[in-house]
């Protein structure tokens, strides 16, 4: 019996992530797939499994992830944030607005 399944530890054009990527894991999982310690750390991308190749080839693989102190496991893109995606945008420099100066009026 061959086993179809393709493991790729270099990038894939078309692939959702790249290897080498810090990647963070969803803080709940809804189904409980995922296992509970992975859940809210960040890893790093090491591989992108194609159980199905002919289905799955190059936009939806499986995507291994490495967290140290935990090991590896195989996520769903759905299950992960890309930490790009995760940083907060920088905000645009205020510019100083002219506050208009308080006219004076004199009352006799």
């Amino acid at each position: 019996m061959n086993d179809p399944s393709l493991i790729v530890s270099t990038n894939v054009d078309g692939a959702p992530v790249r290897i080498g990527e810090r990647v963070k894991v969803v803080p709940h999982s809804s189904d409980g797939t995922i296992s509970a310690g992975f859940l809210g750390h960040t890893g790093v991308v090491v591989a992108l499994v194609y159980d199905d190749p002919v289905a799955q080839y190059p936009a939806d693989p499986l995507i291994q992830v490495r967290v140290d102190g935990l090991g590896e496991d195989l996520f769903f893109m759905d299950e992960l944030v890309p930490e790009w995606a995760s940083a907060p945008l920088p905000r645009p420099p205020r510019e100083k607005a002219e506050r208009p100066r308080p006219t004076m009026w004199r009352v006799q």
